[in-house]
């Protein structure tokens, strides 16, 4: 039996993992020969030192940093109306010591196989001690409620209810999670839903609202893992006018922060008028960031300024050129004389 919330979140997480892909994250797909995973009862295992943990949605980072061991992501998403948390931090700090302690065997030695990173996406947002205590133990919080252009997935997905799956009540539908992910994957890896049209007709499901995530998830294409003032981690999601090859030639841009979104836009662009033609990327943050920003829970725009100086100076992109089919890093640089053009302004 699983919940309408569990299911969201699993076509969440595979929705994510597909995205990623143009960040150089591709989906660890099955055990193979890999004696760090383990195949469960109920999808794959990452075994750790002390236990096996079930996490089905893993992905590998194409490059491999000097000086580290490859970089391995658990990623766990999260679709619910309440805020995530401490008690899912509280886990997932336990699953990324336990697997992180876990070594393989290499003649007479013992050493780590992987560098492990753990991020927890929510359609939602996060509690403040969830926030405090993912900070201080290098868990990845990234929320999705604000960010525009991921929207039509959840969307999608919130439209989905437990009467798609011949559901009892939202807490009590019979479903087989580990066919359902396969068939949601397939149908993102491959472009198509005909597979997925073949797992409802199987189970007697409604492929309507299946179907719509899936077309949501392929009307975006890519998204971007970026990383503010080297210290955040953030998902972009591109705009129509998006143009990687723009940004390239001219990384000099602009945030702005408009009827409670933040955008990455062009140079040219003028926040108070924007056009939709000058957003190149919409993105959220976690609350945490705003704290220190904040009067009475309300960022002025002489504080939103200091947040843009501080943490959004520098935003580097990791992606993965269509052309030329490598792994690039692009910095892009906030605009200076906008910036103090912006803050004469409010002198």
């Amino acid at each position: 039996m699983a919940t309408i919330y569990a299911i969201k979140g699993l076509l969440l997480e595979e929705v994510l993992l597909q995205l990623l892909r143009a960040s150089g994250y591709y989906a660890v797909e099955s055990v193979n020969d890999d004696d760090s995973l383990n195949a469960g009862a109920s999808g794959m295992e990452v075994r750790g030192r002390g236990s096996k943990h079930q996490i089905d949605a893993i992905a590998d980072f194409s490059i491999s940093p000097p000086f580290s061991y490859p970089i391995r992501l658990l990623l766990e998403a999260k679709f619910h109306k309440k805020n995530v948390g401490i008690e899912i931090v509280r886990n997932a700090v336990g699953v990324l010591k336990d697997v992180s302690e876990f070594w393989i065997v290499s003649g007479s030695s013992f050493k780590p196989k992987y560098h492990y990173q753990y991020a927890i996406f929510t359609s939602s947002s996060f509690t403040k001690p969830a926030q405090e205590y993912a900070f201080a133990q290098d868990i990845y919080l990234i929320k999705l409620e604000n960010n525009r252009y991921f929207h039509p997935v959840i969307n999608a997905l919130e439209e989905m209810s437990y009467i798609d799956f011949r559901g009892v009540s939202e807490n009590n539908i019979d479903i087989e999670l580990t066919q359902l992910r396969r068939a949601t994957r397939l149908s993102l890896k491959n472009h198509e839903l005909g597979r997925m049209r073949e797992y409802c007709t199987n189970y007697n499901f409604d492929p309507v609202k299946l179907c719509k995530v899936i077309e949501a998830s392929l009307e975006i294409g890519d998204s971007y893992l970026g990383v503010l003032g080297k210290s955040f981690p953030v998902f972009f999601t591109p705009s129509d006018y998006f143009n990687v090859d723009d940004l390239i030639s001219n990384p000099t841009i602009r945030i702005c922060w408009n009827q409670e979104k933040w955008y990455v836009v062009k140079r040219q662009a003028r926040c108070a008028t924007l056009d939709e033609r000058d957003i190149i990327l919409s993105f959220d943050l976690p609350d945490e960031l705003f704290k220190l920003y904040s009067e009475n829970n309300m960022l002025t725009q002489s504080r939103a300024l200091d947040l843009k100086q501080d943490f959004m100076s520098s935003i580097q992109i990791m992606f993965r050129d269509p052309n030329r089919r490598f792994m690039s890093s692009l910095e892009l640089r906030l605009d200076d004389n906008w910036l103090e053009e912006m803050r004469q302004s409010l002198s």
